[in-house]
């Protein structure tokens, strides 16, 4: 409560252009071919912005409904996969797959020095962008047939690098023509919106943070992470 005032922040999905990689892979290229990173974000990672585990929900937008598609806690992460459009998110040190309608979570991989799953490389769909722990390069590429994590080149000096990294750290996302945003005040919904529409709320949380949004390719589907309590 601010000044007798609950305060509310949302994760807003509004609509947006993502750029179009060139020729050359560099790093920033490489980041551009995973779905909900823009080359200009507009918001930065702030206070509150950590990542939080809870239970993984998906909203189905044309059902206008929301369900768990995780019976227990403790997944953070959660990202779309381009194949098949099922859910990949870590449970502590492993990767999990989760059925696209939900069901019993396979483990995929385990993993050492990774703090979040950013996304999937556009162009080979074995490979996960993420975010590194520990010192060296703060990003990695996780192959999903090894489970090794192979660091990518980081310049720190560089300020396009510097914001992509601002980025993948906090919880904006941009799908094509559609933007995704959650920071932590109180507690944190989902919201959806089409062009210049009204917002509006597909999670309904309402006094649990929900947060970590991610769009299913086609479009249909946002999965979130539900904090516990």
């Amino acid at each position: 409560m601010i000044g007798g005032r609950l305060v509310r922040s949302v994760a807003v999905l509004a609509a947006l252009a993502l750029p179009l990689a060139g020729a050359a892979d560099s790093l920033l290229e490489k980041l551009l071919r995973v779905a909900g990173l823009t080359a200009a974000p507009a918001q930065m990672r702030g206070p509150g912005d950590e990542v939080e585990a809870g239970s993984i929900w998906v909203a189905h937008l044309e059902r206008g409904s929301v369900s768990p598609v995780t019976l227990d806690s403790g997944y953070r992460s959660p990202i779309f996969s381009l194949a098949d459009g099922s859910i990949f998110a870590l449970k502590g040190d492993t990767v999990v797959r989760i059925p696209p309608e939900g069901g019993k979570p396979a483990p995929v991989q385990r993993v050492t020095g990774v703090a979040k799953l950013v996304g999937f490389d556009g162009a080979n769909p074995e490979e996960i962008v993420v975010l590194r722990e520990g010192g060296g390069s703060p990003l990695g590429v996780l192959s999903l047939k090894t489970g090794k994590v192979t660091p990518l080149p980081y310049d720190a000096t560089s300020a396009d690098q510097q914001r992509m990294l601002a980025q993948i750290r906090g919880q904006e996302r941009l799908y094509g023509t559609t933007r995704g945003l959650s920071r932590a005040i109180e507690w944190t919904d989902v919201y959806m919106r089409r062009g210049d529409s009204t917002p509006q709320n597909v999670s309904g949380c309402d006094g649990v943070s929900c947060g970590q949004p991610a769009l299913s390719p086609d479009g249909r589907r946002v999965a979130f992470v539900k904090a516990d309590g």
